[in-house]
């Protein structure tokens, strides 16, 4: 294309790829007086105006293809970030002026035929993970996370459309603030547990969880963006780490650590070096550029937390440490897990900062045993509201807290290790029946017949307690309840047994 010297020149080529029609162009010409105006005067009025972004100006101006100015009916404003295989754009609907992200794959790795010019490997696996990216975040409808409404994949173009979210990501939160106050870190992370949390409940784990994937909206809540690598299964995982360092950083831990390549718990650790960074301004693990060879050193040998700030409040300490642990076990099972202890972990450092000494009022050791271990509590609730009040009151009350949703799989699990739990609830609000008959059940199995267990009818059943089969340490509560009444229950069916 020729140079564009001319404010007519300019005005066509704007107007070939459509970025003014032409009663824009009418107006502006008007205000100037003559289509023969300086280039620069004529640029200052379409910026002014807004009729131009800067980028779309620079593009023009710099008589580079027709291409590049709309993806479908999505008209590029200008460029928000750049990665090494894709780059974001906030770009406006055609029809209905509507602001969005559409995030659009390099032109470099955009031909499914082709050969990467520097590696010669094929870029298809690029195209596929690209495509599976969208196809995977679009079932995921969820206020900690970035919704996708489109993913457009055929011959050389590749984009996918997004919320747009006014704000910066947490990387760039974190180069411009380095260390965060404690609870703002805390409640960005509950949101990404949330999100986390959420997206499992839906079969899908993140895989790419870092900084730059957590955006924080101009009302400061955390969503998740990018789950690039969200339960692909069948990508081999030399696909996996070309497609993002920190898939490197994944697939390492889980070599080291035995796990399997969509394990729920190293999404957890990842999720603690976010926070862990967030808290004390340095990285839990180093960015050497060998990291696929590190080992198991590199995310054993993660300096403590309190020796880098030692005045952090130890809830949140504790909730970091937990996260981090190398050995997936002792780690937090679930993202819900994290996100209970989280919550909990909040509220008692703001009850420490409104003087009610560290919240401690809420606590008690009744979920103890003789030797002050906390007992393990299996909870069987199919509803995950339900399940994470339960976890929540329990756990603040001493007990180790397991979540089973279905009634006949716990009692799977005390066939497989008897010693699965020291006391079980059952709840019939959402597993109805089937919660009253293992209830049966497990007074009748050997395995379990001698375990403590309360069974919580909902309103609606509370004609099976004729049918359910007590004992002294076999309790059964109605709903409604109060939550006081409820670790009562918990509590005498314990003592009977002990007793």
């Amino acid at each position: 294309m020729p140079e564009i010297t001319t404010s007519e020149q300019l005005a066509q080529r704007a107007l070939d790829v459509d970025v003014i029609d032409n009663a824009q162009l009418q107006s502006v010409w008007s205000e100037l007086g003559s289509t023969t105006a300086p280039l620069a005067a004529f640029q200052q009025v379409l910026l002014r105006r807004e009729l131009l972004t800067q980028y779309q100006l620079e593009r023009l101006m710099k008589a580079e293809s027709r291409s590049g100015f709309y993806y479908g009916p999505y008209k590029v404003l200008y460029c928000v970030g750049a990665g090494t295989f894709a780059r974001v754009y906030r770009a406006s609907h055609r029809e209905t002026g509507k602001i969005y992200a559409v995030k659009v794959l390099r032109s470099s790795l955009s031909n499914p035929k082709g050969i990467h010019p520097k590696t010669h490997k094929s870029l298809k696996p690029y195209i596929d993970l690209f495509r599976r990216e969208g196809e995977f975040g679009m079932k995921l409808k969820h206020p900690n996370i970035v919704e996708i409404h489109e993913v457009y994949s055929q011959g050389l173009t590749h984009y996918i459309v997004m919320d747009f979210v006014e704000g910066r990501n947490l990387r760039e939160f974190y180069r411009a603030r380095r260390r965060f106050d404690p609870l703002e870190a805390a409640e960005i992370m509950a949101g990404v547990m949330a999100g986390l949390t959420y997206a499992l409940q839906q079969g899908v784990t993140h895989r790419d969880l870092k900084m730059s994937n957590v955006l924080v909206s101009s009302e400061g809540q955390a969503k998740l963006v990018d789950f690039g690598l969200a339960g692909v299964q069948g990508s081999t995982e030399a696909e996996a780490e070309g497609f993002s360092r920190r898939t490197i950083d994944y697939a390492g831990l889980e070599r080291a650590t035995g796990c399997k390549q969509d394990d729920e718990r190293t999404d957890i650790f990842f999720a603690g070096t976010i926070f862990y960074q967030m808290l004390t301004a340095h990285p839990a693990l180093p960015d050497n550029r060998d990291r696929a060879q590190a080992g198991k050193a590199r995310y054993q040998d993660i300096k403590p937390i309190l020796e880098l700030v030692p005045t952090l409040p130890l809830p949140f300490t504790m909730v970091v440490n937990k996260a981090l642990e190398f050995d997936p076990e002792k780690r937090y099972q679930t993202p819900g897990d994290m996100l209970v202890d989280l919550k909990l972990a909040i509220k008692r450092v703001k009850g420490a900062k409104e003087g009610k000494a560290g919240g401690q009022e809420l606590h008690s050791n009744e979920g103890l045993d003789e030797q002050g271990q906390p007992r393990k509590l299996m909870i069987v609730e199919a509803d995950v509201k339900m399940q994470d009040m339960l976890r929540e009151l329990f756990k603040k009350n001493g007990y180790r807290v397991l979540v089973s949703s279905d009634p006949d799989r716990a009692l799977t699990r005390f066939f497989q290790d008897p010693q699965a739990a020291d006391i079980v609830l059952m709840t019939t609000g959402s597993n109805g029946r089937a919660a009253l008959d293992a209830f049966n059940r497990f007074g009748q199995e050997p395995a379990t017949r001698d375990l403590p267990a309360v069974l919580l009818l909902d309103q609606s059943h509370h004609h099976w307690a004729e049918l359910a089969k007590a004992g002294e340490h076999r309790v059964i509560a109605k709903m409604p309840i109060k939550m006081r009444e409820l670790r009562e229950a918990l509590v005498e069916a314990t003592r009977k047994k002990v007793s």
